[in-house]
Parts: structure tokens; sequence; C-alpha cells
């Protein structure tokens, strides 16, 4: 069977549907041949995946046409001919796609979207409460997709879905030899202060000053993470300290991968960094802003731990990409500096 599995971003919605991947693989065997169409920003969280045959990217950034993506499928199909289509994304995009190939028997997730939508619009802390534990609870966002599957593809329980890039070569992928900061003596945590909207960004002077708290506490040196567009990490050049290293804008993604995958702890926000981290056993202190972590978010592992702060306007958004309306965004604000070193401090351990 050939399996084409669609999700086009975001970041931390790719590395998370590895275990989607995973699951499949344990179920159909070896003989399964799976491929994963994403946007091409994020081909490198996947090229290199054991149990990833092909990875199609779609480069809408540099002007690719739809009928580019459609050649690209069509090459693929005439040789290894696609058997059922797993939309993991359930978009306008990905419904053209199934659309294009209406051939080809297709299954799409249910992205709970209008039970994510009401529970942005209840401004009674107590009805949200009611809400979520008829609705969401804290499955992962890949258990529930797994738990739509079953009536195809059988008993999801019985078959490993985890996140896990261990298994695979991505962690030698690239030598910490070629990264601008080499070597990071002794151990180190990774400060991920970007995400994929403004909003839900803890902000980075807080992020500055449990740098210097942590800095003077710990023994261990601290990693910036962060993209090239990420120009507001300037700020941690006031800290005057050799075990800080500011990579932002210095790392590609492969090579990012490689630094958290060797990281004693992820600090960072609702967003792909963590994501990573945690695929690679490190353990993650997420920080939630406007984003709830019962829309299927929040950290998986069993020494991970994410703080979010109980509010009537939270959650405001389903993605944290709208405006907030009140004067302050409190949701982040009432994450306090000393609130997050503790919980760093005791992770450390």
């Amino acid at each position: 069977m050939h399996i084409l599995l669609v999700r086009f971003s975001s970041m931390g919605d790719v590395v998370l549907q590895t275990a989607t991947i995973n699951w499949l693989r344990a179920l159909l065997g070896p003989e399964a041949k799976f491929t994963f169409v994403t946007a091409q920003e994020f081909v490198s969280l996947l090229d290199t995946h054991p149990e990833v045959n092909h990875v199609i990217g779609f480069d809408r950034r540099k002007g690719e046409k739809w009928k580019d993506l459609v050649k690209k499928i069509d090459d693929l199909d005439n040789k290894e001919p696609i058997d059922l289509i797993l939309d993991l994304h359930a978009t306008l995009r990905s419904f053209r796609l199934k659309l294009t190939y209406w051939n080809i028997p297709a299954l799409t997730v249910d992205k709970r979207r209008w039970e994510r939508f009401l529970l942005t619009k209840i401004k009674s802390v107590k009805l949200k409460r009611l809400f979520n534990s008829k609705f969401f609870g804290l499955e992962t966002q890949v258990e529930r997709i797994l738990k739509d599957f079953e009536g195809v593809f059988g008993d999801t329980r019985a078959k490993r879905r985890t996140v896990d890039f261990r298994k695979g070569p991505h962690q030698e992928l690239t030598s910490l030899s070629e990264l601008p900061v080499y070597p990071i003596p002794g151990e180190y945590v990774v400060l991920a202060p970007s995400a994929s909207f403004l909003y839900k960004r803890w902000p980075v002077e807080s992020f500055v000053e449990l740098a210097k708290k942590l800095l003077e506490e710990t023994p261990y040196h601290y990693v910036i993470l962060a993209g090239p567009d990420d120009k507001f990490c300037e700020v941690f050049k006031e800290i005057q300290s050799d075990r800080l290293h500011n990579l932002q804008g210095k790392t590609s993604l492969k090579q990012s991968m490689s630094v958290l995958a060797h990281a004693k702890l992820c600090i960072g926000n609702d967003s792909g960094m963590n994501h990573i981290a945690e695929a690679y056993g490190v353990p993650c202190l997420t920080l939630f802003g406007p984003t709830d972590p019962k829309f299927g978010f929040a950290p998986h592992g069993s020494n991970s731990r994410f703080i979010s702060k109980e509010m009537f306007c939270k959650p405001c958004s389903t993605t944290g990409k709208t405006p907030c309306y009140r004067d302050k965004l409190y949701c982040m604000l009432d994450i306090s500096v000393d609130e997050v070193r503790t919980n760093a401090l005791e992770m450390m351990k």
C-alpha cells in the first residue's frame, strides 16, 4: 500500500504528524510506502525520517504553481501508484488536492474546528472548564487523529504512536562542529523565544531576565535558537557571558535539530522548536499564551511541563494569530520569570 499524507504547515504540526507515520508503519509493516506532502521549508524535517519513503515539497514562497505540485505527485504516482490519501490538514488547499485526485480514496482528519471555535467564544472560566472536560481534556492532537482512523485501520492503542526522531539518523545529520559555536563545553539548555505568531511569544525581555538568572544559578550553557527574521533576539547581546550562545539566524533547520537533539532542556513558547526537542526525548518547558494546551499541543513527554494561565478571554483564537483586544497581553505577561525559573531549575535536577 502506498499512502500520500498531506500536511503543508506549520512546523510543529508537521513534527507531530510523524507519530501518524510511525503508527502506520507499525500497523502496515515494512512493505507499505509513505509519501509526505508539505511546504518546502519543512522538507528537511522529514527527508531522512526512517519511515518516510518520499517527501514532496511545495514552495509557494518562490512562486511555485499548483500545477508544479501536481506534476511532482503525478510523476510519483506513475512509478508507485498511490492507494490512499490521508489529509492531515483539512484546509482548502488539501481539499483541492483531494479534488484533483478524486479517483484515489481519501480520509480527512476532524480538527474539531467547531468545538475549538466555540471555546474561543465562551467568556466564563467555569463554562470553559466544563466545555474542556467534555470535548478536549489533555489528549494530544495525534491521539485524536488516530482515534478518527480507528474505524478504518483498527485499534490504534495496540500500535506505537509516538513522535520520535531518535530512531532515525536525524541527530547525526549535521555535525555540531559545523555550528558557529563549537564545542559548547558541557551541558546546555536551549531557549527558543520565537513562535509562528507575535502573540504567542513570551516577552523577549522576560527571556533575557530568565537567562541572566539561570546563568547565575546553574553551571550550564544557554543556546538561543531562532530564525533569521527574529531580529528581536539581538537584545540578548546585553548579557556578557561566555556561557550564552546566540544562534539566532545562524543555523539551518537541520542544524537547529542537531542542537535540540543534544540539549538538556528546551524552554520556549508553543512552537515547533519545542515539538522537535520532544521528538528527541528532550524535556520541554512550554509557555502558552493565547492558545490552549487542550487544543492538543501540550508537551507529551513524561519529563516535560507547560505553564498556561486560566483566563476568561483565553483562548481568544484557535491559532494565536488574532491580535489581543485587551490593553495588555495578560495571558503572557502573567507568566512570571520566577515561575519559569523555578520550573526550569526543578527540571534540571
